[in-house]
Parts: structure tokens; sequence; C-alpha cells
């Protein structure tokens, strides 16, 4: 027995003191807001029965409730955003992000990291809102392209003192951004890889003293485990971009780093604590939640109800006046889509086109049976863009359909033109017939393209847009190309046609 006692306390020994109790930090985190402020409903769940969300009234009751706690406990507490806050949604595009942004500072949110979405409505916009917010704005790899330097409305990190505690919190932007915003919105931007960006300035948080560090990261979930992988520093991660709702936090086993995100939209909020080690100032510990704001068990803040009522109803005046009818559900399918080949007509029969292309991802809603008011048209194009013209010849445009078949993205719906592709082909080469009336392409022949201006911009692959003549920028919006259209042609009767054909038996995402 004595024995056995000197080993165990030979073993208590070997242990690292504790100062005194765990350190405690409560890290209450949202992403992707899209401007998603008022009370909606969680389709996803019951697409029949939806049970309803308090969004953003039901987000601000639970962060004033966290941060009362936590004051209590003599815990730390950080409140974080992930970017994307306005885009998408009527209250945040008629306020040009001013609802969401006054929402953030009456909450005392403590940073965002900037989303590729932030841009939508220019940089002119996004500094403007910056300039009143309460928090800083993050975006380590968002720089001058002439000068390479920062951007001035960015930090790369900041550095907040909470419980005694020195935290880093570094921000990453999507290197892609350029692919996924319109190209005269980021003009003069350079997005950097993520990695090397995250390195240069992960030596520059640490030597300021600070006892850990998070990262603040608008890069998507995947990108988000590839970078706590190849960075040793970090030592959690709040995502973003993906919308990757994570009930359990996942810890990557090279760098231990707590990686986290919610599903976005306010639909829900995420809740971090860690523990800390008063002697060493090490994590060793972690608690995680996903706090769903369903009314039922999420109640509403009422002053925030009130306000948040007030804005929508000024942004939303009219979206409920019933402009047409669907005799049947015009709905999203994989490929060609029913809802695809209506925003395709209506683009094209707008601008008086030959032909019509649209990115499958940027139609975000359906038209179920029965009545279509103004609001659903918005749920379908929830982005805004307008409609750009050109001239193309029919090599060009049998080109843009070879684009649309990379499988690096989702594929084009189109108007006033049929195509079969094989997927399994080589790239460039896929596309095997291109009819036009029944009849092949005449690839000399000039005809006039329409699209958006996100796929006019020529970002990333879609440089064949900017070969087009002539073009004119109607900024006629495919929202209301679509919304006249429903008026015109209602009731509506739309389903596929053979637009898009796989002829190779394999597969390529939407």
């Amino acid at each position: 027995m004595k024995r056995l006692l000197a080993i165990i306390a030979l073993c208590l020994a070997a242990l690292p003191l504790r100062a005194g109790p765990l350190q405690r930090v409560v890290i209450v985190h949202t992403n992707d807001i899209h401007g998603h402020l008022p009370p909606e409903e969680a389709w996803w769940i019951n697409p029949n029965f939806p049970p309803p969300l308090t969004n953003g009234a039901g987000a601000a009751l639970y962060i004033k409730e966290q941060r009362e706690l936590a004051a209590r406990a003599g815990k730390g507490f950080l409140l974080l955003e992930g970017g994307d806050i306005f885009s998408g949604t009527p209250v945040g595009e008629a306020s040009k992000g001013r609802a969401v942004l006054e929402f953030m500072n009456a909450l005392s949110y403590d940073a965002m990291t900037v989303g590729n979405h932030d841009y939508d409505l220019g940089q002119e916009v996004f500094t403007s809102l910056l300039r009143d917010a309460s928090f800083p704005a993050l975006g380590a790899n968002v720089v001058d392209s002439i000068t390479g330097q920062m951007v001035p409305y960015l930090k790369p990190y900041v550095i907040l003192e909470r419980a005694g505690l020195r935290i880093g919190i570094l921000g990453l932007a999507n290197q892609y951004t350029r692919g996924m915003s319109t190209a005269a919105n980021i003009k003069g931007l350079e997005f950097t890889r993520e990695i090397p960006a995250a390195r240069q300035w992960m030596d520059s948080v640490r030597a300021q003293g600070v006892d850990f560090v998070i990262g603040l990261l608008h890069t998507g979930n995947r990108h988000d485990k590839r970078i706590a992988d190849s960075v040793p520093g970090f030592d959690a991660i709040i995502g973003a971009h993906s919308h990757t709702g994570m009930r359990q936090a996942y810890v990557d086993p090279t760098n231990h780093t707590i990686i986290v995100q919610t599903y976005g939209h306010l639909s829900c909020i995420g809740r971090l604590e860690l523990l800390v080690d008063p002697g060493t100032r090490q994590i060793v510990g972690y608690e995680y939640a996903l706090k769903d704001l369903m009314a039922e068990d999420a109640p509403a803040d009422t002053s925030f109800a009130r306000l948040i009522g007030q804005w929508q109803a000024k942004a939303e005046a009219g979206f409920d006046e019933v402009i047409g009818i669907a005799r049947s559900d015009i709905g999203i399918t994989d490929g060609e889509s029913p809802i695809g080949n209506l925003v395709c007509d209506a683009m094209r029969e707008a601008v008086a086109a030959d032909f019509s292309f649209q990115n499958s991802a940027g139609i975000r809603g359906t038209f179920p049976a029965g009545d279509i008011t103004f609001r659903s048209v918005y749920k379908v194009d929830a982005f805004g863009n307008y409609i750009v013209t050109m001239d193309m010849t029919g090599a060009q445009v049998v080109r843009i359909c070879e684009t649309s078949v990379l499988g690096t993205h989702g594929i084009f719906q189109v108007g006033g033109l049929s195509m079969k592709y094989n997927a399994k082909a080589p790239v460039w080469q896929r596309v095997t017939e291109v009819l036009v009336k029944g009849q092949p392409i005449d690839t000399a022949k000039i005809y006039k393209v329409a699209t958006n201006n996100f796929l006019a911009g020529g970002g990333q692959n879609y440089k064949i847009f900017q070969q087009g003549a002539n073009r004119n920028d109607t900024y006629l919006t495919v929202r209301q190309a679509l919304a006249d259209y429903v008026k015109r042609h209602s009731p509506l009767e739309v389903r596929t046609e053979g637009r898009i054909r796989e002829v190779g038996g394999g597969r390529l995402h939407r």
C-alpha cells in the first residue's frame, strides 16, 4: 500500500499546478445573417407545416441573456459575426445594410469578418456602413491590388481583453471572392491566398503576447479544416460562408483547433465556452452548443421585435400583392430546372435577346402551385442582379455552354437554345450539340445574348462573357423582369423541356 501511495504521489507531482479555478470565456457567434432579421419559418424541417423562428429578435434576447450570465459568473464574453451580413433579403438590401448594422451595434458585437456578399451593393455602400460600425471589420487577406497593402477599412486582427486574458481575433475573407462577386463591386481589390496570409499575420498576433487566437473566417468549412491543419496557432475557428451547421465542434487532429459554425440566416446561434488554465493560459477544454431559434423555446426580445417590424414594413411594402398564378409547382431540379427555364425566358423576353444564361446558384427559390407574389419573386432572385446584353458569335455561345459543364460550378440555365453534353468527356469537349429551333447553331452568326451582371463580369471561369461586343448594362433587374413576365403570362405552366441533356451517363452538380 505504501508503494502504491508513493507512486500516486509521484504522478500527482508531475502534473502542472493550477493557479486557481479555470477561467472561462464565452463566445457567442453568428454567421451569414444575410439580412434575415424578421421572423421566418423553418421550411427545411417540415415544408408543409414549418415551425416558426424568431430570428433577429430571438437572437437578441439570447445574446443579452448569455452576456448577463457570463458577467454574473465572472466569465469573459465575446460576440462575433463571420460575414455576409445583409445581402439577400428586402430588409437587408432596401436599407443598404443599415438595419443589420443597427442590430449589430445595438447588441455590441465585438468584431466581424468581411464576406463576399458584403460587396454586393458595391464598396462605397459597405465602407459607408463600416464607418458607422461600433466594432472592427476584419480581413487579413484583402489588399489594394496596386499597392499590395491592406485596405484602410479592414483590420487583419484585433486584440481584446476578457476575464484577464488577451485574445487575438484574426479574420480572413474568402480567397475566391473575385469569382463570386460582380467585378465592378470589388474593383481594385485583391483577395490573397488564405493560408499564406494566415501564417503571416499569425506571427504578428502572437508577437503581441496574446494568450490565444480565434480565427474568424469567411472561408467555408472545408477550408476552415484545411487552414486549421496547415497553420499552427489557431486555438479556435469561428466559421462562415458554407452555412455548415455544426451540432458538435470539430477538433483538428494536427493542431487541436476547435472549429464551429452555424447554419446562418439567424435560424440558430452558436455558443462556444473555452476553459482556460489560469497558470499556463492554455485552453484545456471547451463546451459547445448550437441554439436553434425556434419560437417555442427562443422567445423574442420585444423591443427588437418592434424595431425589426418597422424595418420590415418599410422594406416590404406591396410584397404580398398577388401578381400571378402557378398552375403547378415550378421547382428546382438537377440540370435543367423549371424555375431556371422561367427565369431565362423572362430575361430573354425583357430585352429581346436570342439566348439567355443564368447561373443556377443565383436562383434561390421556387414558385409553389398557387398565387405568386413579389415576395416569392424576391426569394427566387435574392441577389438583385441586373440584365446585361452583348453580341456574340455562335462559336462563343458554344463556348458558354462548355463553360456551363466544366463541373467547377453549377450548370447554367438556358433560354432560346437546347444543348447536349457528355459529363465523362474531357473538359472543353463535353458539349456534343447546340440547337436553335431544332437546327444546329450557326457558329459564324452574331446573336444577342442576355445574362446577369455577375456572369457578365467575367470572374473565374466566366471570362467568355467578357468577349461579347456591344455590351449594354440595362440595369433592369432579373427580379423585375421575372415579375413582369409572371404578370404577362399568368397563369403559368412551366416544366423541363429537354433544354439541357446529359448523354454520357455522367453527372455534374446543378
